[in-house]
């Protein structure tokens, strides 16, 4: 059976993952125990890594490399899961 996060690609997931561990652990075994995930679960992805890329933001509100990595790894988690209507 594949999971959730087998529908991204290997780079922003990897990302997802790490972030994931860190602040939402119970979120990423639910992730990896199904295979489509709730808009509960979209919105608090959503919800952790924005919290990320907001702390990446430097004086000039650019993100940094990492940042910049949160970025892409939103884009391809809602690419391949996108909000129900």
């Amino acid at each position: 059976m594949s999971n959730v996060l087998d529908a991204i690609p290997t780079e922003p997931r990897a990302v997802i993952v790490e972030e994931l561990m860190r602040f939402d652990p119970a979120l990423l075994a639910e992730l990896r125990a199904t295979q489509a995930p709730t808009n509960k679960q979209r919105e608090s992805v959503e919800s952790v890594l924005a919290r990320v890329l907001v702390k990446s933001f430097g004086p000039d509100w650019e993100p940094s490399a990492r940042g910049l990595a949160v970025e892409r790894a939103i884009s391809a988690f809602f690419e391949a899961w996108p909000m129900d209507e």
